[in-house]
């Protein structure tokens, strides 16, 4: 019954918030997904954005900044990296201010405000746009999670669906997220909602393993170590089960729920689990560190290290040497057709 009420509710909001849809100037591309979070929305966008910065397109991520204490909208970095805290802005926003050199990142609910605040740009990226159904999109990217592509199949709150997979329909380009072998079971199932969007595959490559103090260390270095793991992700056992099929010892891991908050009371029970297991080293995500950064002193800084990665997209997962050419030209292929339109 509840998931009924669910379905009945979405329906009503999409028709409703369609019809006061608007359009932003700029070449509008959403990436999203149609499940709870974790199928890796945010490092794909990031991808598109570095793409579009190397073609000189002035670009600009949108998104909602989920977890942030600030209701407002705000400009979280203008390309120079992040010009607020991570709490008023959301640990996700912050980490693409940080990691994305010339690129705008603009936090906001409402997504055409905030591409207004953004000014006039070449391409606007939502992250996590798939349900945003207020602003007009000329691209919609579909991220799905290999590992748990639909859960139970059920709408919220039995299930992890946003939407009904009638729903896949909508897609311009189709994901499938964390993978590096073909799964043509699924790709079936994808084909019987849609027959036209683009498939393609991605996987997530260790670009570096870093602690605060800018140390790295090397695979093979944290081959010959116990590790602790730690984590407040969307879909942490991706990330364990990627580490211990490269040969990384994980001795203990400890959990979080996504977007989570340490204190440093739970820092200080970490070390004591990683005592524990004899590990001498603990690991964490991107995503994390940025909420540690304030927090950790001394020591610290220096014993706890975070996973680095990003996304490589590609035509079959066969073809691992380059990242895919069509993937990206579909995307910015279709921006210069809007431009010579205009």
């Amino acid at each position: 019954m509840l998931d009924l009420l669910y379905h009945l509710g979405y329906r009503f909001h999409r028709r409703y918030m369609g019809k006061k849809r608007k359009r932003l100037e700029g070449f509008t591309v959403s990436v999203g997904n149609i499940t709870l979070g974790g199928t890796g929305k945010t490092p794909i966008v990031m991808e598109i954005a570095r793409k579009a910065k190397d073609l000189g397109l002035r670009t600009c991520i949108l998104t909602r900044g989920y977890g942030a204490k600030s209701r407002e909208p705000l400009i979280v970095s203008r390309g120079e990296g992040p010009v607020a805290e991570w709490s008023l802005t959301g640990d996700e926003p912050y980490l693409m201010a940080k990691k994305l050199k010339g690129v705008w990142v603009v936090k906001d609910s409402n997504r055409y405000r905030g591409g207004l605040l953004g000014g006039s740009k070449d391409l606007f990226i939502l992250d996590d746009g798939f349900q945003h159904w207020a602003l007009h999109r000329d691209m919609d990217i579909l991220v799905i999670d290999a590992t748990r592509p639909f859960g139970n199949g059920r709408l919220l709150p039995f299930g992890p669906m946003r939407e009904p997979l009638s729903s896949l329909a909508r897609a311009d380009i189709i994901v499938i997220n964390k993978t590096t072998v073909e799964l043509p079971e699924l790709v079936v199932k994808l084909r019987k909602y849609n027959r036209v969007a683009p498939i393609f595959y991605s996987y997530y490559v260790i670009e570096s393993i870093s602690n605060l103090q800018h140390e790295c260390i090397s695979l093979e270095e944290l081959k010959g170590l116990n590790c602790f793991l730690f984590t407040g992700i969307g879909n942490p056992l991706y990330l364990k089960n990627m580490l211990s099929s490269r040969g990384v010892r994980i001795a203990g891991q400890k959990m979080f729920r996504d977007h989570h908050v340490y204190r440093m009371e739970e820092i200080q029970n970490l070390l004591k689990e990683a005592e524990r297991v004899e590990a001498g080293v603990l690991l964490t995500t991107e995503k994390d560190m940025v909420k540690l950064d304030p927090i950790l002193e001394g020591p610290l800084r220096e014993r706890i290290y975070s996973v680095n990665i990003r996304t490589v997209v590609v035509d079959r997962p066969s073809e691992r040497l380059a990242s895919s050419d069509e993937f990206y030209e579909l995307i910015f292929g279709n921006l210069r057709k809007k431009e010579e339109e205009l």
